[in-house]
């Protein structure tokens, strides 16, 4: 206990960072996506502004690590956030489509070179035997700031230039704990090329899981306050509704993590695939019966942030060691091209039919997913015994999703 409550002093500065920076990154998101439906945006604009966040995710993967190879940690942390802080700034400045949709781009450059810098301060600082639970919090923490980032919605009006303030505020006191630290930074991780194809062929099912978790996670981040707002909620209401699905997500990673590990994970992934098709249809269907029926039913629509680290799990499975790296790098690459498909197929499927199109999209993904998921997991199957502990590890982490799930970095065939 002391060991791993000097552990959790010693990193106190990134986790703190990561607290702030998530509760910013929560709001932000939350609050554009209030500010352009109120503003009278089509569905299909909406859809197109959020998504290129997810585009600036991807692109961050291969375009932050040489920033902090080249500066160190902890300069292009501040680098990372000053311009978050600016990017933040802007938005409330000149509340333009497609000049918000250019910021949206820079946010997700920056939030990928943020938690870049904190991951692999985690990754690579922490003792092996105690870096599953120091995960763990840093998870917590993640999930804690993004839910508790919805309720700043509050704080002041949504089409105010005052809350993208507060939004700037946050991002640039994200920097402070960093700054004042006198921990050692880590050295930079390498991650090597690899070919796209051909990791496609090794965990072909896990990128296709990693896929549609990108679709449904970003199109809920993005979509579901516009959805909140178009079904007659109150911005205290969607605040609810956002954050009491984020925190159940949270608790439903023990659960499904220990179905993973007990049950061959193509089948666990046929069945959130189906739970999520029953889940949407639900909502769909009673939804509009009530706030706490709604809120009931979000909380079940948790379920859908374990798909992702299900996927990778399976993915880790059915790999040789010295491809544990490059097959997590595609798979976060599949992530970030769902995520950007997710917001514009959702809008546009709410434009056609109306605000509870957007879980007519979940369903149909989900329903996709766990058909294809039941119909291979004969073909793909393998011994329960063979499979590696399941991790929560977050969708959009560009570092530790890179790592061996059974606690080591991989360092290649031994």
């Amino acid at each position: 206990m002391q060991t791993m409550l000097a552990t959790v002093q010693s990193f106190f500065a990134p986790l703190l960072a990561t607290t702030i920076l998530t509760m910013g990154a929560g709001l932000l998101n939350s609050l554009l996506s209030v500010n352009m439906s109120l503003s009278g945006h089509s569905e299909q604009i909406i859809g197109l502004v959020m998504s290129c966040n997810y585009v600036g995710i991807t692109l961050g993967i291969f375009f932050c690590q040489p920033v902090v190879q080249r500066v160190g940690h902890i300069r292009a942390f501040a680098v990372f956030a000053a311009l978050m802080t600016a990017v933040a700034l802007l938005h409330g400045i000149y509340p333009a489509a497609w000049f918000w949709a250019l910021l949206r781009i820079c946010s997700g450059l920056c939030i990928t070179g943020l938690f870049m810098v904190i991951e692999s301060w985690l990754n690579e600082k922490v003792e092996p035997q105690l870096r599953g639970r120091l995960l763990s919090i840093y998870m917590i923490l993640v999930y804690f700031g993004i839910g508790s980032g919805q309720f700043l919605l509050n704080v002041s009006d949504v089409q105010s230039k005052g809350i993208f303030m507060f939004t700037g505020i946050l991002f640039a006191m994200c920097l402070v704990p960093i700054s004042i630290t006198r921990a050692v930074h880590p050295q930079p991780l390498e991650v090597p090329r690899y070919n796209l194809l051909k990791l496609f062929r090794l965990a072909p099912f896990s990128m296709v899981g990693s896929f549609t978790a990108g679709m449904i996670n970003s199109a809920f981040y993005s979509i579901g306050p516009m959805f909140a707002l178009k079904i007659g909620l109150q911005i205290a209401q969607v605040s609810w509704f956002m954050s009491l699905t984020v925190w159940s997500g949270l608790l439903f990673q023990w659960p499904v993590g220990q179905l993973s590990d007990r049950l061959d994970r193509l089948t666990v992934l046929a069945l959130l695939g189906f739970a999520i098709l029953l889940v949407s249809i639900a909502i769909s269907t009673f939804g509009m019966l009530g706030l706490p029926i709604l809120l009931l039913l979000t909380a079940c629509f948790g379920v859908v942030f374990t798909i992702y680290p299900v996927a990778m799990a399976r993915a880790q499975d059915n790999i040789d060691k010295k491809d544990i790296v490059p097959v997590s790098g595609a798979l976060i690459l599949f992530f970030g091209l769902g995520a950007c498909l997710g917001p514009v197929l959702s809008s546009a499927l709410i434009a056609q039919v109306g605000p509870w199109g957007f879980y007519h999209f979940t369903a149909l993904c989900g329903g996709l997913l766990g058909g294809s998921a039941w119909i291979c997991r004969k073909k793909l199957r393998i011994e329960t015994d063979d499979q590696v502990p399941y991790i929560p590890i977050p969708e959009k982490s560009p570092v530790i999703s890179t790592l061996d799930p059974r606690g080591e970095p991989d360092t290649g065939p031994d």
